[in-house]
């Protein structure tokens, strides 16, 4: 059963280019439970809209409440993230993008917490650039999220502080991708992994900048196991 609880609702033609301050659209609705204490946050990819998720997780077979934020700026025949021109930045000011936007939706998830003081356990998920959000989530703001799954990601970004043991990151990544490199995701995992980073990497062979059927069974399993285990070690009702 789907319960509908929340809804922050605007209409499409407002968003603009210069759209960075105002409180992300999004919506929240409950599955398996009218208080279930755990929360997934799910972003989608640029030119997406929040309901990409919807068929994913309709068949979740746990008790979750699920957010999904909308990006601020219409692209295609959806949302993005970032204005236009950021692939033309280099690395730090596309990182500085990121940071920014991943802020407003940390912002979201500590109001959904306040309204819902039953959840205690956190994941964030995104593909593309919603994975490059849930990944940056994940190493700035360990206190609000205790799983990550980036899908398709940069992975821009290092910690800046050691993460909680609780704390598990898990990328997922096609090995066809033409616009992320699987070499270079690989490398990259592997060095978080000597820096103490608790990730670890699944890769799809034939798989392009996309999801699949082997990819969601492996994207929904994890996470729901990881949703029903121990919170993060602070408060995320701060």
């Amino acid at each position: 059963m789907m319960t509908l609880s929340m809804a922050c609702a605007g209409p499409r033609a407002s968003a603009t280019a210069t759209d960075t301050s105002r409180q992300l659209v999004h919506e929240t609705y409950t599955l398996g439970g009218e208080q279930p204490e755990a929360l997934l946050v799910a972003l989608h990819y640029s030119g997406g809209t929040p309901a990409f998720w919807n068929e994913y997780v309709k068949d979740w077979g746990a008790p979750v409440r699920v957010l999904l934020p909308q990006g601020p700026l219409p692209r295609r025949e959806g949302f993005t993230w970032f204005a236009p021109g950021h692939e033309e930045k280099d690395e730090a000011a596309k990182l500085a993008d990121v940071e920014q936007m991943a802020a407003r939706v940390a912002d979201l998830i500590r109001e959904v917490r306040r309204a819902h003081p039953e959840l205690r356990h956190v994941g964030v998920t995104g593909f593309s650039y919603g994975g490059d959000l849930a990944w940056l989530l994940a190493i700035r703001y360990p206190e609000l999220v205790d799983v990550a799954v980036p899908m398709g990601s940069r992975l821009l970004g290092d910690p800046m502080r050691a993460l909680p043991g609780t704390s598990r990151v898990r990328v997922l990544q096609g090995e066809a991708d033409a616009i992320i490199d699987a070499r270079k995701t690989t490398a990259r995992v592997e060095a978080l992994k000597v820096g103490g980073v608790p990730i670890d990497l699944l890769t799809y062979p034939g798989l392009g900048h996309d999801v699949s059927p082997e990819l969601i069974a492996d994207w929904r399993a994890f996470l729901r196991q990881e949703l029903s285990g121990a919170p993060a070690t602070q408060s995320k009702q701060d």
